[in-house]
This record gives C-alpha cells, structure tokens and sequence, in this order.
C-alpha cells in the first residue's frame, strides 16, 4: 500500500469513499469535506494542511484518505480531521498506513503531539478501539457537544522527539 498526497481530479471518488462509510449522507461529505478539498486544491488553505490517500498503487483507487493539519492556536500540535477507510477494505491496514503517514508528516515538520477527535455514538466504537490500539490515548469528553446525548471523545498521541 501507497500513501500520497490526494489529485484534484479524485475529488468525487474521495466524497463517494467518505459517504460510503456511513458516517455522513453524500451531501454532507460534498458540504464539510468537499469544500476542504476544493481549497486544498486552490492552495486557498495555510501551510501543512494536507489531504492524502492509501491506494495499492500509483495509479489505483483511493481505498481509504485523511486530513490533517497543523493546529493554529497550539505549538506543534496537528490534528486529524478527517480519516475514513471503504469498508470493504477494514481490517487490511489501510487505516494504520493512513495514521503513520499523519504521524510521519506531522513529526518531519517538529509535531509534538497529534490529536483526533471523534464522536461517543456506538456506529464510532470501532474508530475509538482503533485508536486506542495504536497507541492514542483518551484525554476527555465534551458531553452534548455534537448534540444532545453525543459527546466528543479527545485522543493525543505524543510523538518522540
């Protein structure tokens, strides 16, 4: 597996791949991440901010993609906002060659600790366990924050430096 650095011309099928994990309807996938991929693509976003994808080949499908970026309020902190694998393909590693290559990015720019954020919801459990197997720790919970009954759950990672 390859991880690189998503083309502009792989913005639906990056949408479709994030719709299809079930996490959002294709038109919420087109309204939160469609927008990030268009000013990624128009060099509209600040430095380090990144959109990468985990393919079997050069030239073959995105099977699974992420964004991340520096946190601008925190010193070398980045965060993963975004990190989605086809379902078809859970459990083969594409989520981890994803992860090490936010970690690998992230610790040759001097991060120091990457943070992702996710949801409480039971459909999100196995993300939570995902995290915590490769090393994420949970730091806290916002109770309510998405909505009534749906907290955000915090994971950081430090790097070694």
């Amino acid at each position: 597996m390859i991880v690189e650095l998503v083309q502009e011309r792989e913005r639906q099928a990056l949408l479709d791949l994030a719709a299809s994990t079930g996490l959002f309807t294709y038109e919420d996938a087109e309204g939160l991440l469609g927008g990030v991929l268009d000013s990624l693509a128009a060099g509209e976003l600040p430095a380090g901010h990144t959109a990468a994808a985990c393919r079997e080949s050069h030239d073959g499908p995105a099977i699974g993609w992420t964004y991340f970026a520096p946190d601008p309020y925190a010193e070398k902190v980045w965060n993963v906002w975004w990190i989605g694998v086809s379902p078809i393909r859970y459990g083969e590693g594409v989520g981890v060659a994803l992860l090490s290559y936010v970690e690998q990015t992230a610790a040759a720019s001097g991060a120091r600790v990457i943070v992702i954020e996710t949801s409480d919801q039971p459909s999100l459990a196995r993300a939570r366990n995902f995290y915590l197997k490769l090393g994420y720790e949970e730091r806290g919970r916002i109770p309510n924050f998405y909505a009534t009954g749906e907290s955000k759950v915090i994971f950081s990672r430090s790097l070694a430096g």
